[in-house]
């Protein structure tokens, strides 16, 4: 059975031994300047990421997890705190780092064909053609698009679609992919095999992958880790290890006890963090 939050849980996720770690998140803060006055939308927040490991981020709507990304990305700054990759903190988007977001439609170029738009990013960065082409070929395998090099996003479905951005994040071979709540808008069985594609993907390339999704058995089938964040102003609530298989099956793992056991438990924190309970304002007894 999985324990209840003890009530001096600390409100920071795991941190790693500097050899172990691939990146860092420090004590993040994040305040927004608006008409109102300032909204603290991400407090204190910090964890580590594994090098090969796939941890999922859930929490509360509102709780921060975009703006936390878009930190991490190096596309938002934050106000205090650092994130550090591969040693170096993070002050703009880093060129080991690769960003899928929900919205794949509007992320592809529709004059562009497939194999274009994969390409576009190495082109922009300098990469020789020859380079360009083998890189392109691989992501759009690894991804099981090699059929499709030129036709144009809008001939493909959905899934499809996002299946080439995800080949274009991962033909510029980044050390960490980030994700955005990348299947929230696909059907149920093309989000299970885009689950199954980014598992294969992270074991085949060694990619270590920071997962944001709202869906609570999404996060526990996917995850090495999943962390579970508190209502806004946003903290590590809890992270929590997922110790199932590393092999996984959409049927055979979802069916496992431990499963159903890990997938109540991150309910129950969420329902926690929407009612507002908070590890850091707990008090021991």
């Amino acid at each position: 059975m999985l324990p209840d939050t003890p009530l001096n849980s600390v409100s920071h996720g795991r941190t790693l031994a500097p050899e172990d770690t691939l990146l860092s998140v420090r004590g993040l803060q994040k305040i927004y300047e608006t008409d109102g006055g300032p909204i603290e939308a991400v407090r204190d927040l910090t964890f580590d990421l594994g090098k090969n490991e796939l941890t999922c981020l859930v929490g509360p709507s509102g709780s921060g997890k975009t703006t936390l990304l878009k930190c991490i990305a190096g596309l938002l700054a934050p106000t205090s705190g650092e994130v550090v990759l591969d040693g170096k903190t993070v002050t703009a988007p880093p060129k080991k780092m690769a960003v899928v977001f929900q919205e794949y439609g509007r992320s592809l170029f529709p004059w562009l064909r497939v194999g274009e738009n994969v390409e576009l990013p190495l082109k922009n960065a300098g990469i020789p053609k020859p380079q360009r082409t083998k890189l392109v070929a691989e992501a759009l395998d690894n991804v099981g698009l090699s059929h499709v090099p030129r036709s144009y996003p809008w001939q493909l479905s959905g899934g499809m679609q996002q299946r080439v951005a995800i080949a274009r994040a991962i033909a510029y071979q980044p050390e960490v992919l980030l994700m955005d709540e990348p299947f929230a808008a696909v059907d149920a069985q093309t989000r299970a095999d885009l689950e199954d594609l980014v598992r294969q993907v992270r074991r085949e390339l060694g990619i270590s992958v920071l997962f944001v999704t709202h869906d609570i058995d999404e996060s526990v089938y996917l995850g090495n880790r999943v962390i579970m964040l508190s209502s806004s102003p946003t903290i590590v609530q809890e992270d929590l290890v997922v110790d199932l298989p590393d092999e996984r099956d959409q049927l055979e793992t979802r069916a496992l006890p431990r499963f159903t056991e890990l997938r109540h438990h991150v309910y129950e924190q969420i329902q926690l963090a929407k009612k507002g309970f908070r590890p850091d304002a707990a008090v021991t007894t």
